[in-house]
């Protein structure tokens, strides 16, 4: 029975290693996150959650996304928008700036 398992362990490993796409690491000081919402300042969910924040948009360019939480290499799915997002947060973290829609 266990004379297998070294056996099905390296054919999980192999799988594993097929299903990880091969795209190159994102930038240093960046962070792929899973966002419920991603789109610019005018975007009205997140105009109105920074104000209720305090937090100013105005000079913000590109991408914010909100309400996101950080995607590992092996595990997390994500059923909304995926980002690569730099380190800049407000909120507390609720709104990331810099944010880079991605394929995974």
């Amino acid at each position: 029975m266990f004379s297998k398992l070294p056996l099905i362990a390296t054919a999980f490993l192999a799988t594993l290693a097929v299903a990880i796409p091969n795209a190159p690491p994102p930038p240093p000081g960046t962070t792929n996150l899973c966002c419920s919402t991603v789109g610019t300042n005018a975007n009205p969910v997140i105009s109105t959650l920074a104000a209720l924040l305090g937090v100013s948009l105005t000079d913000v360019l590109g991408n914010i996304g909100v309400g996101c939480t950080v995607l590992t290499v092996l595990g997390n799915t994500c059923s909304s928008t995926t980002v690569n997002c730099n380190s800049n947060q407000l909120g507390g973290g609720l709104i990331n700036v810099g944010c880079v829609p991605i394929t995974v």
